[in-house]
C-alpha cells in the first residue's frame, strides 16, 4: 500500500510546484526567445528597401537622353563687348519751342514780317504759288468760280475750254477727269476719253481697257 501511494506520487505533479523543465518543446507551440545571433541575421520578410541600388552611383553609365543640336539651328553668340565703353556725346541743343510757335503764327498772317525774327531771305514757295493763282483766277472768272467751289483746277480749264460756262457738264467732266486720274492714266488721255464720250466714265474706261489708246 504504501509502495503503490509512492508511484501515484513520483507520477502526478503537485499542484503547488512547477513542471520540470522538458528537454523538447511541444509540437504545439512556436518556440519562444530565439538566439540573439540568429534573429540579427535572419532578414525580416516584411522589410522593404526604399532606395535600391543605383547603376549610376560608382560611375557607370546612367539611363538618359541625349539631344544633338543641328549646326543650322544653332544660335551663334553675341560678340564679347568690353566692360567699359566709351560714353556717348550728348547733344547740347536746346530747341526753342516758343520762337517756333512765333514762325508759324506769322506765316499765316497776309504780310509776314520775318526781320524781327532775323530772318531775312526767308523762302516764299508758298506765297507765289498763291500769288500766281490769284493772278490767273482773277484773269478767268468763269474757272475761278468752279474752282471755289473745290474742283480740280486742270479739269476745269479743260472743260470750261470745252463746255463753257455749263455747271452741270463740267461737273460731270470734272468727276469722271478726277476719277480716271488716280486710276493711273495720263491727263491727256482721260480727257480725251471723256469728251469722245461725253463725260460717260464707264464708256471711257472700256476705252482705256481696250487699248485703243
Amino acid at each position: 500500500m504504501e509502495y503503490d501511494y509512492n508511484r501515484n506520487r513520483s507520477g502526478q505533479h503537485p499542484m503547488y510546484r512547477p513542471p520540470p523543465p522538458s528537454s523538447q518543446p511541444s509540437p504545439m507551440y512556436p518556440k519562444i526567445g530565439p538566439h540573439p545571433q540568429s534573429a540579427v541575421n535572419r532578414p525580416s520578410p516584411y522589410h522593404q528597401n526604399p532606395h535600391p541600388p543605383s547603376s549610376s552611383s560608382g560611375g557607370g553609365g546612367g539611363l538618359g537622353i541625349r539631344v544633338t543640336i543641328k549646326p543650322q539651328y544653332k544660335i551663334t553668340p553675341p560678340p564679347h563687348l568690353s566692360p567699359y565703353g566709351a560714353d556717348i556725346p550728348r547733344s547740347s541743343f536746346q530747341f526753342d519751342f516758343g520762337l517756333e510757335k512765333k514762325i508759324l503764327a506769322e506765316s499765316h498772317k497776309d504780310n509776314p514780317n520775318w526781320t524781327k525774327f532775323g530772318i531775312e531771305n526767308f523762302p516764299t514757295k508758298q506765297l507765289s504759288q498763291s500769288t500766281s493763282s490769284s493772278k490767273f483766277s482773277a484773269s478767268n472768272p468763269v474757272e475761278s468760280k468752279y474752282i471755289a467751289m473745290g474742283l480740280n483746277r486742270e479739269a476745269v480749264s479743260i472743260a470750261v475750254a470745252n463746255y463753257g460756262d455749263n455747271p452741270a457738264k463740267v461737273q460731270e467732266f470734272v468727276n469722271g477727269y478726277t476719277l480716271l486720274h488716280e486710276m493711273g492714266f495720263s491727263s491727256n488721255s482721260v480727257a480725251e476719253a471723256l469728251i469722245m464720250h461725253d463725260n460717260d466714265t464707264d464708256k471711257a474706261l472700256a476705252h482705256f481697257l481696250s487699248g485703243s489708246s
